[in-house]
């Protein structure tokens, strides 16, 4: 059996990756705005605005809090280019083509395969054992997630399946790659240098002097702020913070609430009502997200009781 220590620190990790996805599945209040005509950020430029704010904030913090967490190995520049380049630039690149060429639901139902990339992922690479209850469990949410974006119409094209499984790998990499970081590095470190990396890559491809334009009017200074706190930086610290108590694959199936969370912010902010099965999607995923927990402790039980 965990000690009781192990369980409360692995419990702190699991509600810490809840809150992470659930405030990811709050950014739709802020891209809606973004995104309108009287505003006209492009997803290119909302994505470099996150990630230069995101670095700026984060500098700012460090450097009040200790200056000594600026300091990294050399030999471990991969793992932020890993988790900035790879993982949330090419992530929004690849899932804005995929969002651009299929309808949103496919292009969500393609995201949400990298619980499945970061499971299989995990295999080789930390030695993480694939039980009967994660498969279940991930079966459950990964399902559940898929019946929440069924709630639209379906477009799906070739490029628009590829651009969208390349988006739930480039998720997905975060996991692989943060798992590397949190054994080495302070939270605040891994997401000063995570976008930092981010904002080096996306800045050529936004049009900076646009983005320039657009911060003449203060709101969408407030906007560029807001977004970066509430659904970035809290977020990536929660994630990075769970991470370093929680398996990766375990992360990866908890942070599939992030479409539901979505879904009820559409309902309840845009009167987005989703159909029967999307209602049923969201008690699905709910389940699986228990499942996850609870079947862990049977398992653990079974397993002992076995011996």
């Amino acid at each position: 059996m965990l000690s009781k220590n192990k369980k409360a620190s692995q419990n702190f990790g699991t509600i810490s990756v809840l809150i992470a996805a659930t405030l990811w599945g709050c950014i739709g209040l802020f891209t809606r705005t973004m995104f309108s005509e009287n505003v006209g950020f492009s997803p290119v430029q909302s994505v470099a605005v996150r990630a230069f704010f995101t670095m700026f904030i984060m500098l700012i913090v460090i450097l009040i809090k200790d200056p000594k967490l600026l300091k990294i190995s050399l030999k471990d520049i991969w793992i932020f280019l890993g988790t900035g380049l790879f993982s949330f630039m090419f992530f929004n690149i690849c899932y804005m083509t995929s969002i651009d060429e299929n309808s949103l639901s496919v292009a969500c139902i393609l995201m949400y395969t990298s619980p499945i990339w970061v499971t299989v992922i995990s295999i080789p690479l930390f030695k993480e054992k694939l039980n009967t209850h994660k498969v279940i469990s991930l079966i459950l949410c990964f399902g559940g997630a898929v019946m929440t974006c069924l709630s639209s119409s379906l477009v799906l094209t070739k490029k628009g399946l590829i651009f969208g499984l390349l988006s739930g790998v480039g998720y997905a990499l975060y996991s692989i790659f943060g798992k590397f970081a949190t054994g080495k590095y302070h939270t605040l470190t891994i997401i000063f240098y995570t976008f930092l990396f981010a904002t080096i890559g996306v800045l050529p491809f936004s049009n900076a002097k646009g983005i320039i334009i657009l911060f003449e009017k203060p709101v969408n200074i407030l906007l560029s702020v807001g977004v970066s706190v509430f659904c970035t930086i809290l977020p990536y610290l929660f994630y990075t913070y769970g991470l370093s108590k929680i398996s990766a694959p375990k992360a990866a199936v908890i942070s599939i609430l992030e479409p539901i969370v979505a879904t009820l912010v559409g309902l309840f902010f845009y009167s987005e009502i989703p159909s029967l099965i999307g209602y049923l999607g969201i008690v699905t995923v709910v389940f699986g997200l228990i499942y996850l927990e609870k079947g862990a402790d049977l398992f653990r039980v079974n397993k002992n009781l076995s011996k």
